[in-house]
Formats: C-alpha cells, sequence, structure tokens
C-alpha cells in the first residue's frame, strides 16, 4: 500500500496519509482509531477509491506521522485542517472509527467548513475506557496489550495478528498509546449531539466488546439527521473484517446524502 502513501508539510511537521482517486467533488477523508493508523482502512481506499477521493490519514504521532512529540486532540483537528488545504477539499465525508469517531465529532462541533457529512463506527458520545487497559497502558505491558487489543477489537483471536499487534506496540512510541488513552477518558460530546445539522450514518456491530453496541445506538439517537446499521457481527472494527457489509452501507448513505 505504500504506492499510495503521501506526505505533506503541516502544522504539525511531516503528515502522513494514503490516498485512492483523484476525482473532483466531495472526498472521504477516514481517521483511524486509538493506536491504529491509516492501515486499517485498506479495503476502503480500494472500494471508494473509485468513485471519490478518498484519504486515509496518520493522525499525529501515528503510522508515518510520528515525529517524537506528543500530539493533542487540536493536532488531530488541525492534520485534517492540512490535507484538505493540501488536496484543495472544499467538501467532504468524515469516516471515523472509535477514538476516530470523537475526533469528526470534535471536527463537526468546530465547525470544520465543507464538512458534509459523516459516519461514525464502534464510537459513542463518551467513550469508555476500562481500568484494565489504564493499568496495562501504566505498567508499560505492550504485550499484554497486544493480547488485549486483539482479544476485543478482533472476532477471532488469530496468532499472526497477536504477533503483528506485538510487534506494532513495542515499536509505537508508549507516551503516544497514553495520550490516545488520555484523549479518549476526556472525550465527552453528549451535549453538542443536538447542534449537528449534516447527515449522519452510525455503525456498529451487535458484539462489539470495546465499545457496546447500545452505546452506539445511543449516539444515534441524540443526533436528529442520522441512520443506524448494526451488523450482527462480533468485533470492534466492522470495515476490516466486514469489508463487503460495511462498504455496501456506506455507499448508500453517500449516495443519499451528496445527491
Amino acid at each position: 500500500m505504500r504506492k499510495n502513501q503521501l506526505t505533506t508539510s503541516s502544522r504539525w511537521g511531516t503528515l502522513s496519509y494514503r490516498r485512492q482517486g483523484d476525482f473532483q467533488g466531495p472526498a472521504i477523508i477516514m481517521i483511524h482509531g486509538a493506536v491504529g493508523d491509516s492501515r486499517l482502512y485498506r479495503y476502503q481506499l480500494r472500494h471508494f477509491g473509485h468513485r471519490y477521493k478518498t484519504i486515509a490519514l496518520d493522525l499525529p504521532g501515528h503510522g508515518s506521522s510520528y515525529n517524537g512529540v506528543r500530539p493533542t486532540l487540536d493536532d488531530f483537528i488541525r492534520a485534517i485542517e492540512d490535507v484538505l488545504k493540501e488536496e484543495g477539499i472544499s467538501s467532504f465525508i468524515l469516516i471515523g472509527h472509535s477514538m476516530g469517531g470523537g475526533v469528526c465529532l470534535e471536527a463537526c462541533r468546530r465547525r470544520i467548513p465543507g464538512l458534509a457529512g459523516m459516519v461514525l463506527v464502534s464510537t459513542s458520545a463518551i467513550l469508555p475506557v476500562s481500568k484494565g487497559l489504564v493499568d496495562i497502558v501504566e505498567r508499560d505491558d505492550m504485550n499484554a496489550l497486544a493480547d488485549l487489543i486483539v482479544g476485543a477489537v478482533f472476532s477471532r483471536k488469530v496468532e499472526i495478528l497477536i504477533g503483528f499487534a506485538r510487534k506494532g506496540l513495542h515499536e509505537m512510541d508508549r507516551n503516544v498509546i497514553r495520550t490516545d488513552v488520555e484523549i479518549c477518558k476526556d472525550m465527552d460530546y453528549t451535549a453538542s449531539l443536538a447542534d449537528i445539522d449534516i447527515p449522519v450514518l452510525v455503525i456498529a456491530n451487535r458484539g462489539d466488546l470495546v465499545i457496546g453496541c447500545d452505546l452506539t445506538v445511543a449516539l444515534a439517537s441524540g443526533i436528529r439527521n442520522s441512520r443506524v446499521v448494526v451488523f450482527d457481527h462480533d468485533g470492534h472494527v466492522p470495515f476490516f473484517e466486514n469489508p463487503a457489509g460495511f462498504n455496501e452501507a456506506v455507499d448508500a448513505f453517500l449516495d443519499d446524502c451528496l445527491k
């Protein structure tokens, strides 16, 4: 996937993102969750890149956007703005997963110009952060964190995924991991949901162990112009483990909100 990986100079420093398609009109900007990066959106880049300019961002501090500095939520929002400017995008849809959903809600709260709709995936207005996760991060046990992430995030605990997770977490700056946890703990968009005036699609897996399906559905109930799709699946990453179903649901949403 490196052939579609680009970098730009931004207020953060060197910002990395993946782009597929170079169409005029509304673009799609995809925001990953905590301790993640743009690689998780590989199936969406291929699918939506045939119709739209489609971008998966490495948030500051993540993936190839790492520069040794601890990022903030402000840095995340500025990164979105900088990519929009770099790519000359005037209208766009945000897709955000888990913590990335909170980033999308923050971008909406700040009224970033050109935001035409959102797809909020496996997320909620308040992100639950378990004490077990905090304890693991505080004692710097990356093997335990890898086991926890793979066991809870993916529907199947595949050993190869645990191996990749352990390698990636050992390579990742511990301060960025701690920052992600702190950002998630501080997110609360309950009061701003009623102000959202753009189309929103909310997607959940019924068996999500990280952010319960009921929390994601409750998020949608607070947004007046929203629709909900719940897959009868386990796992926290429907776009990665069920790309066909996910992409179909998003296609239908895009056809409606961009027509």
